[in-house]
């Protein structure tokens, strides 16, 4: 993908100095403070700028249709006590039945769990996140992820560039709004 996109630039740097260089077989100085093509150049510019702010949206936004857009899926499902994560094809099991006995003296008890999801830094990642019975409320919250599910099933991309490990809370609200 990047090679992709510096060829790109590359191409059209070149097609703008060709431009620039030569229009209808009149040759011009490289003094472009002085040339009358000075407008023509920075419109050339300006435009590659935005192709290359359009491609990458257009990216971002079509993510899941691309088949050359290699990432990672994390399957998130919520149930009543626990959540269960799918990564990579391992099930992981996320319980928050964690007995007192267990914890040391001065842990925060909302902190601990019984595995640590971890995820690689510089990788894409595509969440499923889905609850089965009631509403679930899914937070990562130094990385700015927050979703409340119901039945159903919610996508998201993410990515972080800092390998380290984040602190999040899951919480079910019962009785609140089931079908």
């Amino acid at each position: 993908f990047v090679c992709f996109v510096c060829v790109r630039i590359c191409a059209l740097l070149l097609s703008t100095v060709l431009f620039v260089t030569k229009i209808n077989n009149i040759y011009c100085t490289w003094d472009f403070i002085s040339s009358k093509f000075v407008d023509t150049y920075w419109f050339v510019i300006g435009v590659m700028f935005i192709m290359c702010l359009l491609l990458r949206l257009c990216l971002l936004l079509y993510f899941g249709c691309l088949n050359f857009v290699s990432f990672d899926l994390c399957k998130v499902v919520g149930f009543q006590w626990y959540w269960v994560y799918f990564l990579f094809g391992e099930t992981t099991i996320f319980s928050n039945l964690i007995l007192e006995s267990d914890y040391l003296v001065g842990d925060m008890r909302l902190l601990q769990c019984n595995h640590v999801l971890t995820l690689l830094s510089l990788v894409i990642y595509k969440l499923w996140v889905s609850a089965v019975d009631v509403i679930h409320s899914f937070t990562l919250a130094s990385l700015g992820i927050k979703v409340e599910n119901r039945g159903g099933v919610m996508k998201l991309f993410y990515s972080h560039l800092i390998m380290q490990q984040y602190m999040g809370n899951v919480a079910s609200y019962v009785g609140y709004y089931m079908d």
